[in-house]
């Protein structure tokens, strides 16, 4: 069985996106992925930000717990998962256009809350960065069992990724 890399790549306000991003993580450890957990920063102003006491409190707790994601961790990856609060993030889609071709990668788009306005640009953005966009299943009575599912569903199918490319010297992936 070969080794899978999951980056786990997340923009959360009050730990909502925060919550899915750490069930999915858990799902890619369960299925024997090393995984590697990254907060994108947020692109808001520090007025705006101390405008909202929960936000500023979630912020400062989060920037203590993570780390926002470093040139080699999108290289490193075999699957790369984008969770993203219910409503639109920039934050998000910012860092898939950041990302420049990463062609034969898998993207696992999963947001909090039933949110398809939130993710069809970010499948856009993942799309046009050459990845393999995997949607997660629609909206949940259990959000956090589907996204830890889906950290297992994506690990899976990353590995047999790399197995077929490994076997084939027809098709490679990066």
């Amino acid at each position: 069985m070969s080794d899978v890399n999951v980056l786990i790549v997340f923009y959360s306000r009050y730990g909502n996106a925060e919550k899915i991003a750490l069930a999915t993580g858990v799902g890619a450890i369960q299925a024997r992925a090393n995984i590697r957990l990254r907060r994108v920063v947020d692109h808001a102003d520090a007025n705006t930000i101390d405008a909202t006491p929960a936000w500023r409190e979630n912020l400062d707790r989060m920037n203590r717990d993570y780390v926002a994601p470093r040139a080699a961790d999108a290289p490193w990856a075999d699957a790369i998962v984008l969770a993203t609060p219910q409503d639109s993030c920039a934050e998000i889609e910012a860092f898939c256009a950041s990302l420049g071709s990463m062609t034969g990668k898998i993207a696992a788009p999963i947001a909090s809350g039933d949110a398809d306005a939130a993710l069809k640009p970010i499948y856009a953005a993942a799309a046009c960065a050459g990845m393999i966009v995997v949607p997660a299943q629609r909206a949940s009575a259990d959000p956090i069992s589907a996204a830890r599912r889906h950290g297992q569903q994506i690990t899976e199918m990353a590995r047999a990724l790399k197995q077929l490319s490994a076997s084939s010297p027809a098709w490679t992936s990066p």
